[in-house]
């Protein structure tokens, strides 16, 4: 994928954190992850972290160290390379009175390894997981750029004490995170093909970039295969093997998370939204959007515009953690 189109995917790419935590490791213990269907993203702050996952060789990752771990991998995490009494993190977590989740082994002293670490989904325009396409861990040191500690540092403030808006600042910081990391990736060309290989057909670029600025417009298989440049069944073969969904399910899903956005943050009629972003009748939209979004475009506009209520909704929780874990 060129460049061009490889920019115009981050461009379109949503963050959203589901889980935050601090924690604090010291030697002699080591901190077990089991696999989850998203991606974890570590940051180091002191002390040296030593991750391994199944398949691969341990990873060293120094103070300034930002770490990203694809789904479905299980992670074994400690401070030197010796085997340490293993802890499974979710297993001894208790709730603080702030409503915060705990990892105290012992109520601990002063920590070797110190890092944070947060769940996230990273989706291209709500579409599909644009960093699932990854199967090993992406690690790249970024001490030289402050931006990433005074990122950490706001979020864990925004996700220890919510208030209007933090979901969204939250997620906007871990985003810059992120994009900071793949950009020191990419610009060493010995991982151009290691990270999202999947992806870099430029005819598939040019279909999804197609879709993403004009979701609206009347797609079809035969229309993207044409921008495409390649054969119907061809260019259908290998969307879905790039991207583990249909390119028709690609517009649907693209054109709901257009919809979704303007019910948030405008007060257009939804029959105007619906038209907008490709459909005929408000009525197909309504059963559209309650079978990707679970509620009708109305519940979801009132739920997600309330104040009050936001960091409560059903479609934007977030479950802030703090994690200790000391010998």
């Amino acid at each position: 994928m060129t460049d061009l189109h490889l920019d115009r995917l981050l461009m379109s790419l949503d963050v959203a954190i589901d889980s935050f935590a601090i924690c604090e490791v010291n030697s002699g213990l080591q901190l077990v992850a089991r696999p989850c269907d998203q991606i974890e993203v570590h940051y180091v702050l002191a002390g040296n972290m030593h991750l391994s996952v199944p398949g691969h060789p341990p990873i060293i990752c120094g103070p300034g160290s930002v770490v990203m771990v694809p789904p479905y991998l299980a992670q074994t995490i400690g401070t030197d390379e010796k085997s340490g009494r293993q802890l499974i993190a979710m297993e001894n977590c208790s709730k603080t009175a702030n409503g915060m989740l705990k990892f105290d082994a012992t109520g601990g002293s002063p920590a070797d390894l110190r890092f944070v670490c947060g769940l996230i989904r990273a989706n291209i325009s709500g579409s599909f997981g644009l960093l699932d396409a990854v199967r090993k861990p992406v690690v790249e040191n970024l001490l030289d750029q402050p931006m990433i500690r005074v990122s950490y540092e706001l979020m864990a403030a925004e996700l220890a004490d919510p208030g209007l808006g933090s979901r969204a600042l939250a997620g906007a910081l871990m985003k810059a995170c992120v994009l900071l990391l793949l950009r020191r990736h990419f610009a060493r060309s010995e991982h151009e093909t290691s990270l999202l290989s999947t992806l870099r057909d430029p005819r598939l670029g040019k279909a999804v970039t197609s879709v993403l600025d004009q979701p609206a417009a009347r797609h079809s298989v035969a229309s993207l295969a044409s921008v495409a440049g390649m054969s119907r069944s061809a260019f259908a073969r290998e969307f879905s093997h790039a991207f583990a969904i249909s390119p028709m399910e690609f517009v649907a899903r693209t054109r709901l998370h257009h919809a979704a956005e303007m019910l948030r943050s405008t007060n257009m009629p939804v029959k105007v939204i619906a038209a907008n972003i490709g459909f005929s009748s408000r009525s197909h939209f309504s059963r559209a959007f309650r079978d990707g979004y679970g509620a009708d475009p109305s519940s979801y506009r009132r739920e997600t515009s309330q104040p009050s209520r936001g960091n409560q909704s059903r479609w934007h929780n977030i479950l802030p953690e703090t994690a200790r874990i000391a010998s």
